[in-house]
């Protein structure tokens, strides 16, 4: 059997590859992780325990910007002087 577009669309109709898991165990974590979360009662934290815990979620919380360089001064400027 030559290979031509239609012997190549009926062979990409049969794949032997399996399921991926990937997406089952990741909604399976998420499930364990969300009832960790419910499960910890903020409140009776004492302070370091509330630093660590903000510590801890905060990079799923704030969106990661760029990096930005404070340190570059600019190469050319313009004074205007308004009498």
């Amino acid at each position: 059997m030559p290979f031509n577009s239609e012997s190549a669309s009926l062979g990409g109709q049969k794949s032997k590859r399996g399921k991926s898991i990937a997406t089952e165990v990741r909604n399976q974590i998420t499930e364990v992780a969300e009832e960790l979360i419910r499960a910890i009662d903020i409140p009776s934290l004492n302070n370091k325990d509330k630093v660590l815990y903000l510590k801890a979620i905060m990079p799923f919380i704030l969106s990661k910007n760029e990096r930005v360089d404070t340190n570059q001064m600019p190469t050319e400027f313009q004074i205007e002087i308004i009498q």
